[in-house]
């Protein structure tokens, strides 16, 4: 008797994460907890550096950075036992992949010819964000999105969308070092870019490939720009939501284009994912 009631309670109290609703509870709680404890506990590591003696600002934001994204990648390690799934690295360098990855890097050769002074900081910052934001939005979310929707092509239209959702809103943390205009500008501006990066990770198969495309995207605007060491106020007028409009709606464009909705055989990720032996 006492068993069965331990058993209804234990019941009552779990969620049966095979249900789709629980496992995209689960998931937006994941997400939650992982943003307020990144945001907190990020500027608690950030600010046992603060102090360090570097003599130069753009080494200070740096080490800052680096700090920060060492603690992003050991709450990622935490949340791949929580949303368990396969992640695939493998490329396949087919003679389109081979072509792209070559008209890349001619020109960040040539953007670096002609601002040789940025090419430590655009460096430093393309691998500051591809890497962790890619395994964490691609790798995991979008992984436990697709692992959970199936192999439904809706299925995947869902996971792209729920995860490019997910992407912009974890820009809103920006909101401590900028005002709330430049914020919402700047998450409506990576939701297109979260878009293609889900597209080309569900297109090839290969977690390599949207991080590739993500340093290079940051590469490319930190060597034309330089990088910022404090941010400046943006405010809503008509040119600037232009600009951020048209952004977006050319990442949405190519994500869409590389995705070919129509040839969903060709996607390589759902194949793994789901084949039988898509573990190996």
């Amino acid at each position: 008797m006492i068993d069965s009631q331990i058993q209804l309670l234990y019941n009552c109290v779990m969620l049966n994460f095979n249900s789709v609703k629980n496992k995209i509870i689960l998931l937006i709680f994941s997400f939650i907890i992982f943003n307020v404890i990144e945001y907190y506990g990020g500027d608690f590591v950030v600010g046992l550096l603060s102090n360090v003696p570097t003599g130069d600002l753009r080494l200070g934001v740096m080490l800052n950075d680096v700090a920060f994204k060492v603690f992003e990648l050991f709450l990622a390690a935490i949340l791949c036992f929580i949303l368990p799934v396969p992640k695939y690295f493998k490329i396949i360098f087919s003679r389109r992949t081979v072509r792209w990855l070559i008209i890349l890097l001619i020109s960040s050769i040539l953007l670096s010819i002609f601002n040789p002074e940025r090419f430590w900081e655009a460096l430093f910052i393309g691998t500051a964000a591809a890497f962790p934001e890619e395994f964490i939005f691609r790798g995991i979310f979008l992984g436990y999105l697709l692992k959970t929707f199936k192999s439904s092509k809706y299925g995947v239209i869902i996971s792209l969308v729920i995860s490019t959702v997910l992407f912009s809103v974890y820009h809103f943390g920006n909101i401590s070092n900028q005002n709330i205009e430049a914020t919402i500008l700047q998450m409506f501006g990576v939701a297109g870019i979260g878009f293609m990066l889900g597209c080309l990770y569900v297109k090839t198969g290969s977690l390599l490939i949207p991080m590739i495309a993500h340093f290079f995207c940051d590469f490319f605007v930190t060597i034309m720009n330089g990088m910022q060491v404090s941010y400046k106020t943006q405010r809503f007028d008509p040119s600037t939501i232009s600009a951020v409009i048209l952004q977006f709606l050319i990442f949405l464009l190519i994500g869409i284009m590389i995705l070919k909705a129509k040839h969903s055989d060709d996607w390589r990720l759902t194949r793994l994912m789901y084949s039988e032996n898509g573990n190996k």
